[in-house]
């Protein structure tokens, strides 16, 4: 950026900042009371964006757009954010409708369209070709798109709270800025289609250093919170746990083995969390409790033989540890294709992946980008999922799955 074309965009940008406060101040306290009102709690620090728009490489808009956000006070509501649509119940009520087969149809025997990074925005630079893609809506997604399985990035907030984003600075475009708005938006579209098929949401969580990086900390010392932060905006009841797996039995993975997932009446119109961590961030988030036992989330496990195994992410869905996983009876869930892989590539991965029974299918293109587009993850027989080429009965119809 020349000198001249970075004094103006400065210049612009702090008497920007300036007109929004004084709107803010006016809106907060009254046209008489701009002079008297206190600092408006939610102005930006013009000095950190100085700071950033000093700081920023030539050209790197992103890094400006995620100081201003990280400029404003952290006990501030989110940009983005929006109170709980007072229309919606605060309790669940499942609705009326049952499938022909969910007395015999389980989840194992579906399989249907996710998303990989589900919240991601082509970066307006493209640093690296796997980050040039976008996606829908999150909502969207669900509707339009017959998406049931989503990846969310978690980065801490220092003081409380999680957004969503892939990485900050260079690649941290995102439908939904603030954990909470995309629980909304997940929450507003299941409670108006209270038939749809459980969505599975895997939980991410990111870390960026030792240090404070853009408003965010190490998420490793918050998984505490990680909860209450889902049962702020979902009721319990709408959300589908180990411990309502497990039942009776010594884990979640004898659960599984002995009773397979349950009935699709016990999980139509529900979430389904999990957390995709292996290391440090799990054991933060399972604490003492080895079994899960009063925990929301499910967990990545180490692998068949883990007591805490029952939701697997197993990325090659065309390995023979994919279909072992499948033919045990664990809901797996595997990525099919990535911005930079070759078309070739990406269509015969999915087609193995397809055949290979797994259960969840996680795309960068999970619908075309275009009238002619033929590289995205298509379903054949989806209305939105299909029955599973490898573990559903020969009963099963798509229609009996989901017909919304």
């Amino acid at each position: 950026m020349h000198l001249r074309a970075a004094a103006w965009f400065t210049l612009a940008m702090r008497t920007l900042l300036l007109a929004l406060a004084l709107l803010a101040a006016c809106d907060d306290a009254g046209p008489a009371a701009v002079d008297a009102a206190p600092a408006d709690a939610g102005a930006v620090d013009a000095a950190a964006v100085d700071a950033a728009v000093v700081d920023a490489a030539p050209g790197d808009a992103s890094a400006v757009d995620a100081a201003v956000r990280d400029a404003a006070p952290l006990d501030a509501a989110p940009l983005d954010a929006a109170p709980r649509d007072a229309a919606m119940p605060d309790a669940f009520i499942p609705d009326a409708f049952v499938g022909p087969q969910d007395d015999t149809l389980r989840l194992h025997h579906v399989q249907a369209r996710g998303t990989h990074n589900s919240y991601h925005l082509r970066p307006q630079m493209v640093f690296h070709p796997s980050h040039d893609y976008s996606h829908a809506p999150l909502d969207v997604q669900l509707g339009e798109q017959g998406v049931r399985q989503f990846e969310l990035d978690l980065h801490a907030r220092i003081e409380s709270g999680f957004d969503v984003f892939h990485l900050p600075l260079i690649d941290p475009e995102t439908v939904c800025y603030a954990f909470e708005d995309c629980l909304r938006t997940l929450d507003r579209w299941s409670r108006t289609h209270p038939g749809h098929l459980p969505i599975i949401i895997w939980i991410e969580p990111k870390d960026e250093g030792s240090a404070p990086v853009n408003g965010h900390v190490p998420s490793v010392d918050r998984m505490s919170e990680l909860d209450a932060a889902i049962l702020g905006i979902l009721s319990r009841d709408q959300v589908f746990t180990p411990d309502d797996l497990r039942g009776p039995h010594a884990s979640v993975r004898d659960a599984v083995l002995a009773d397979g997932w349950p009935p699709l009446a016990a999980v139509r119109g529900r979430f389904i969390f999990a957390l995709l961590d292996t290391g440090a961030h799990r054991a933060a988030y399972v604490g003492d409790a080895a079994d899960l036992a009063g925990r929301l989330l499910f967990v990545d496990a180490d692998g068949p033989d883990d007591p805490r195994a029952a939701l697997l992410k197993i990325n090659d869905g065309t390995s023979d540890a994919a279909r072992a996983a499948v033919a045990a009876g664990f809901l797996v869930t595997s990525n099919v294709d990535a911005a930079d892989d070759p078309p070739e590539d990406r269509a015969a991965r999915r087609a193995a992946t397809l055949a290979n029974g797994v259960h969840f299918l996680s795309s960068d293109r999970p619908a075309p980008a275009s009238p002619d587009d033929t590289d995205w993850l298509d379903i054949p027989g989806g209305t939105p999922a299909r029955c599973n080429p490898v573990t559903a009965p020969a009963a099963c119809t798509p229609e009996a799955l989901e017909a919304l």
